[in-house]
Protein backbone atom coordinates (compact mmCIF):
# COMPACT_ATOMS: atom_id res chain seq x y z
CA UNK A 1 0.00 0.00 0.00
CA UNK A 2 2.87 2.63 0.18
CA UNK A 3 2.67 2.87 -3.27
CA UNK A 4 -1.40 3.84 -2.70
CA UNK A 5 -0.46 6.79 0.17
CA UNK A 6 0.25 9.31 -2.03
CA UNK A 7 -2.26 9.01 -4.45
CA UNK A 8 -5.06 9.40 -1.39
CA UNK A 9 -3.62 12.80 -0.10
CA UNK A 10 -4.82 15.92 -2.31
CA UNK A 11 -1.19 17.34 -2.45
CA UNK A 12 -0.95 20.53 -4.99
CA UNK A 13 2.91 18.86 -5.68
CA UNK A 14 1.31 15.87 -7.07
CA UNK A 15 -0.88 17.90 -9.06
CA UNK A 16 1.78 20.80 -10.28
CA UNK A 17 4.05 17.47 -11.46
CA UNK A 18 1.18 15.72 -13.61
CA UNK A 19 0.44 19.49 -15.24
CA UNK A 20 4.45 19.94 -15.64
CA UNK A 21 4.03 16.40 -17.48
CA UNK A 22 1.20 17.13 -19.50
CA UNK A 23 2.72 20.34 -20.89
CA UNK A 24 5.80 18.11 -21.59
CA UNK A 25 3.77 15.54 -23.96
CA UNK A 26 1.67 18.25 -25.25
CA UNK A 27 5.31 20.13 -26.38
CA UNK A 28 5.91 17.07 -28.57
CA UNK A 29 5.73 16.61 -32.16
CA UNK A 30 3.61 13.74 -33.45
CA UNK A 31 0.48 12.92 -32.54
CA UNK A 32 0.51 9.16 -32.28
CA UNK A 33 2.70 9.29 -29.10
CA UNK A 34 1.38 12.66 -27.42
CA UNK A 35 -0.33 10.68 -24.20
CA UNK A 36 -3.96 10.38 -23.15
CA UNK A 37 -5.21 11.97 -19.70
CA UNK A 38 -7.75 10.15 -18.05
CA UNK A 39 -9.95 11.66 -15.49
CA UNK A 40 -12.17 9.04 -13.16
CA UNK A 41 -13.89 9.65 -9.99
CA UNK A 42 -16.24 7.21 -7.50
CA UNK A 43 -19.42 7.30 -8.58
CA UNK A 44 -22.22 8.22 -6.08
CA UNK A 45 -19.36 8.87 -3.41
CA UNK A 46 -21.09 11.70 -1.40
CA UNK A 47 -24.18 9.05 -1.43
CA UNK A 48 -21.78 6.79 0.40
CA UNK A 49 -20.17 8.82 2.85
CA UNK A 50 -23.66 10.15 4.13
CA UNK A 51 -25.22 7.01 4.27
CA UNK A 52 -22.22 4.36 4.93
CA UNK A 53 -19.89 6.83 6.90
CA UNK A 54 -16.53 8.12 6.57
CA UNK A 55 -14.90 4.85 7.06
CA UNK A 56 -16.40 3.18 3.92
CA UNK A 57 -15.66 6.50 1.39
CA UNK A 58 -11.98 6.25 2.75
CA UNK A 59 -12.36 2.45 1.79
CA UNK A 60 -13.04 3.44 -1.55
CA UNK A 61 -10.61 5.82 -2.23
CA UNK A 62 -7.78 3.66 -0.67
CA UNK A 63 -9.37 1.30 -3.61
CA UNK A 64 -8.81 3.50 -6.35
CA UNK A 65 -5.44 4.47 -5.09
CA UNK A 66 -4.29 1.00 -4.74
CA UNK A 67 -5.46 -0.08 -8.07
CA UNK A 68 -3.87 2.52 -9.98
CA UNK A 69 -0.31 2.27 -8.33
CA UNK A 70 -1.22 -1.64 -9.68
CA UNK A 71 -2.38 -1.33 -12.55
CA UNK A 72 -0.72 1.42 -14.23
CA UNK A 73 2.10 1.29 -16.53
CA UNK A 74 5.86 2.60 -15.62
CA UNK A 75 5.70 5.87 -16.88
CA UNK A 76 2.59 6.87 -15.73
CA UNK A 77 1.65 10.17 -13.33
CA UNK A 78 -1.25 9.83 -10.69
CA UNK A 79 -2.54 12.32 -8.60
CA UNK A 80 -5.75 12.62 -6.80
CA UNK A 81 -7.41 16.35 -7.96
CA UNK A 82 -9.72 16.38 -4.97
CA UNK A 83 -12.77 14.64 -3.36
CA UNK A 84 -12.95 11.62 -4.76
CA UNK A 85 -11.85 12.71 -8.40
CA UNK A 86 -7.96 11.38 -10.04
CA UNK A 87 -6.33 12.62 -12.51
CA UNK A 88 -3.94 9.84 -14.58
CA UNK A 89 -1.52 10.84 -17.25
CA UNK A 90 -0.53 8.27 -19.89
CA UNK A 91 2.80 9.61 -21.06
CA UNK A 92 3.26 7.79 -24.65
CA UNK A 93 -0.13 5.54 -24.97
CA UNK A 94 -2.56 6.07 -27.07
CA UNK A 95 -6.10 6.10 -27.26
CA UNK A 96 -6.16 2.17 -27.89
CA UNK A 97 -4.47 1.21 -25.31
CA UNK A 98 -5.35 4.04 -23.26
CA UNK A 99 -9.34 2.81 -23.51
CA UNK A 100 -7.99 -0.67 -22.96
CA UNK A 101 -6.63 0.45 -19.57
CA UNK A 102 -9.63 2.74 -18.56
CA UNK A 103 -11.80 -0.06 -19.37
CA UNK A 104 -9.82 -2.45 -16.72
CA UNK A 105 -10.04 -0.53 -14.20
CA UNK A 106 -13.12 0.37 -15.00
CA UNK A 107 -13.72 -3.47 -14.04
CA UNK A 108 -11.52 -3.94 -11.41
CA UNK A 109 -12.62 -1.34 -9.22
CA UNK A 110 -16.82 -2.17 -10.00
CA UNK A 111 -16.23 -5.90 -8.77
CA UNK A 112 -15.39 -6.81 -5.05
CA UNK A 113 -11.96 -7.10 -3.92
CA UNK A 114 -10.48 -10.28 -3.15
CA UNK A 115 -10.82 -9.73 0.62
CA UNK A 116 -13.59 -8.82 2.45
CA UNK A 117 -12.74 -5.22 2.85
CA UNK A 118 -12.36 -4.47 -0.41
CA UNK A 119 -15.17 -2.81 -1.63
CA UNK A 120 -16.44 -2.68 -5.02
CA UNK A 121 -15.92 0.97 -6.16
CA UNK A 122 -17.59 1.55 -9.45
CA UNK A 123 -16.43 4.74 -11.29
CA UNK A 124 -16.95 6.78 -14.09
CA UNK A 125 -14.22 8.14 -16.27
CA UNK A 126 -13.27 10.31 -18.94
CA UNK A 127 -10.56 9.91 -21.35
CA UNK A 128 -8.75 12.87 -23.47
CA UNK A 129 -6.22 12.02 -26.19
CA UNK A 130 -3.59 14.22 -28.47
CA UNK A 131 -2.41 15.92 -25.58
CA UNK A 132 -1.09 19.33 -26.99
CA UNK A 133 -2.60 19.00 -30.14
CA UNK A 134 -2.86 22.14 -31.94
CA UNK A 135 -1.07 23.75 -29.04
CA UNK A 136 -3.90 22.91 -26.81
CA UNK A 137 -2.58 24.09 -22.89
CA UNK A 138 -2.53 21.67 -20.04
CA UNK A 139 -5.85 23.24 -18.84
CA UNK A 140 -8.04 22.57 -22.09
CA UNK A 141 -6.81 18.95 -21.94
CA UNK A 142 -8.42 18.82 -18.16
CA UNK A 143 -11.37 19.93 -19.70
CA UNK A 144 -11.96 17.99 -22.32
CA UNK A 145 -11.36 14.81 -20.25
CA UNK A 146 -13.96 16.36 -17.80
CA UNK A 147 -16.36 16.81 -20.31
CA UNK A 148 -16.06 13.31 -21.04
CA UNK A 149 -16.23 12.52 -17.45
CA UNK A 150 -19.51 14.37 -17.11
CA UNK A 151 -20.85 12.55 -20.27
CA UNK A 152 -20.04 9.46 -18.85
CA UNK A 153 -21.98 10.09 -15.57
CA UNK A 154 -25.14 11.59 -17.40
CA UNK A 155 -25.05 8.26 -19.64
CA UNK A 156 -25.81 6.06 -16.67
CA UNK A 157 -22.41 6.11 -14.63
CA UNK A 158 -19.93 3.26 -14.03
CA UNK A 159 -18.31 4.12 -17.93
CA UNK A 160 -16.05 5.22 -19.86
CA UNK A 161 -16.23 7.75 -22.52
CA UNK A 162 -13.91 9.90 -24.80
CA UNK A 163 -13.53 13.68 -25.44
CA UNK A 164 -13.27 14.61 -29.09
CA UNK A 165 -9.76 15.94 -30.55
CA UNK A 166 -8.70 19.15 -29.73
CA UNK A 167 -9.56 21.46 -32.15
CA UNK A 168 -7.10 24.05 -33.49
CA UNK A 169 -6.51 27.15 -32.01
CA UNK A 170 -8.34 30.18 -33.84
CA UNK A 171 -6.47 34.00 -33.11
CA UNK A 172 -4.48 32.35 -30.28
CA UNK A 173 -7.30 31.01 -28.60
CA UNK A 174 -8.32 27.62 -27.97
CA UNK A 175 -11.50 27.19 -30.48
CA UNK A 176 -13.76 25.91 -26.80
CA UNK A 177 -12.42 29.61 -25.68
CA UNK A 178 -13.52 31.13 -28.91
CA UNK A 179 -16.95 29.64 -28.74
CA UNK A 180 -17.49 30.75 -25.50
Amino acid sequence: MGQALPLLECDPFLVAALFADLRAVGARGRRDDRGCLLVLDIDHFHRLEETAGADSAEAALVRVAQTLARLLPPGSRAARLGSDKFAVLLAASGLGDALALAETLRLTLAAPGEVADDPAVPVSIGLADAIGLHDEPPGDTLERAGAALLRAKRDGRNRTRVAPPPRPRVGGISHAMAMR
